[in-house]
């Protein structure tokens, strides 16, 4: 017996239902990174101390602490490793953490004691990664799945992004309204597997603006504009048993996607110092909102064994589908955010800072777009998805002297989540609830100082490739893929060059 082969390049348009999901919107609302080293070796805790620039993405009061210009730079270098089941998936990658600089008209003599602006760039997320996930012996198919998605609906008005693709590979038949996999037979098992690298990142240039009044009282504005860039890349293979008496051999289904796009918002901040080692600090950021460019494409390449032509002993090919491509924009709302901090600076030795930050992603809305007709339902299912979600985050710092100091830090991220949900493959960045353990050194020279931290970040969750239920003849049908645990560890290294002027 031989391998017939067939070929479905459609690179296609699809609707909004495929594109964008109440998954995918959480990629861009969660943020990971933490700005300047110093800000990263204590957690991000920072909300109340202000006097660093990766304040003015956090509380914008901060920058009204400073009594001098500042310029600083931050590169950072991040390992991630993904393990899924026995498998293990590396990247590395290379980013700019934070760019920026705050000029201070710091004058003493006022109860109004300045005006300072400061523009910064701080990346807000990364999306380098990469997972390789493997189920073994798999007694249902993403086929069993394509079919009952299909149920009702015409050939002609199948999402070709996936069971048109299907359909037109015969992966899929229809009888009647309902269709069936003719590839999977009943009682075959089969091995899947899906590779995915995912490259980008989210950064926010920010454009602040602060005062100081009696060195008791901090307010700060921040106008912010986000950018973020995606890409996916991944391959989802389904091999049959051998000598199946379906006939099925295998299937492999390639995934591109890319995202990009520019958003802004507002942020507002104060910080009040009752007596010298309190501080306390609150801030609340707007929404984001976005308007991205999105492109995809997809295709099949699907697999059947057939017997060999006695009269030619060639085999032969069944079908050969046309492609389709699309891209087009849409606009999207992130959710609100606020914060709460404080801080207590000890005989101008050390420091001990915590933040609570809580983020509402059940408010997070698509609002317009070629397919906004299928907002609503989107919309319903992030509200019915996504909670409140309260991030906390501690820091300490001891300062030996003049020019040395030691930091460390905590960050937790709560789940988002109602309850526990499984993530679809190349959905989220990974990870239910997300902590992350940091240190670092600093080293002061008056005029110029250096700063490095290590971060280690890790979590976990469980994905599948699958999952659909259907309501057929009063009938609940589901077919759901079976659950891989993730565990996810990123390490990350800084190091920020500061000058005072």
């Amino acid at each position: 017996m031989k391998k017939l082969y067939i070929l479905s390049a459609l690179l296609t348009m699809g609707t909004i239902a495929s594109a964008q999901n109440y998954e995918e919107i959480l990629r861009f609302s969660r943020f990971t990174t933490t700005g300047t080293a110093r800000s990263a070796a204590m957690g991000g805790a920072f909300g109340a101390l202000g006097g660093d620039l990766s304040t003015l993405s956090t509380n914008p009061a901060g920058i009204g602490v400073f009594r001098k210009s500042e310029a600083a730079f931050t590169p950072l270098l991040n390992f991630n490793d993904i393990k899924s089941g026995n498998r293990t998936a590396n990247k590395t990658s290379f980013q700019m953490g934070t760019l920026g600089a705050v000029f201070s008209l710091y004058t003493p003599d006022f109860n109004w004691r300045g005006f300072n602006f400061g523009i910064n760039y701080t990346n807000l997320s990364n999306y380098n990664r990469q997972m390789d996930i493997a189920v073994l012996n798999s007694s249902t198919s993403q086929l069993d799945a394509y079919a009952l998605q299909a149920d009702n609906i015409q050939p002609k008005d199948l999402n070709p992004f996936t069971l048109g693709q299907a359909y037109e590979t015969f992966l899929i038949n229809p009888n009647d309204q309902l269709y069936y996999s003719p590839a999977v037979g009943e009682g075959e098992l089969v091995n899947q597997y899906k590779l995915l690298k995912e490259d980008g990142y989210q950064g926010e240039y920010a454009f602040s603006f602060g005062t100081n009044y009696k060195d008791k009282l901090y307010l700060g504005m921040t106008i912010g504009l986000q950018t973020t860039y995606f890409k996916t890349r991944s391959q989802y293979t389904e091999l049959g048993e051998e000598n199946a008496p379906s006939g099925f051999d295998s299937y492999d289904f390639f995934e591109n996607v890319r995202i990009n796009g520019v958003g802004t918002n507002l942020k507002f901040g104060a910080i009040y110092r009752p007596i010298p080692e309190l501080r306390i600090g609150a801030a609340i950021h707007t929404p984001t909102w976005y308007n991205m460019n999105y492109r995809r494409e997809t295709y099949i390449d699907a697999y059947y064994w057939t017997p060999e032509d006695p009269n030619t002993g060639r085999e032969s090919q069944i079908s050969q589908s046309q492609g389709y491509y699309d891209k087009y924009d849409f606009d999207m709302r992130t959710p609100w955010r606020a914060i709460l901090s404080i801080a207590t600076v000890l005989n101008q030795k050390a420091i001990i800072s915590a933040d609570y930050e809580y983020v509402d992603y059940g408010s997070a809305k698509y609002t317009a777009g070629p397919y906004s007709r299928f907002y609503d339902e989107t919309n319903a299912a992030i509200k019915s998805t996504y909670t409140a979600a309260h991030n906390f985050r501690v820091g300490a710092e001891y300062r030996f002297n003049s020019q040395f100091s030691l930091r460390a830090g905590y960050n937790y991220m709560g789940s988002p989540y109602k309850r526990k949900e499984y993530s679809f493959v190349n959905s989220i960045p990974g990870g239910d609830k997300i902590q992350t353990v940091s240190g670092g050194i600093g080293l002061n020279f008056g005029q110029f100082y250096c700063d490095a931290a290590y971060s280690y970040r890790f979590a976990k969750d469980e994905t599948i490739f699958y999952y659909t239920e259907t309501q057929i003849d009063n009938l609940i049908h589901t077919v759901m893929a079976e659950p891989v645990s993730n565990k996810y560890h990123e390490h990350q290294a800084r190091i920020t060059v500061g000058v005072r002027f």
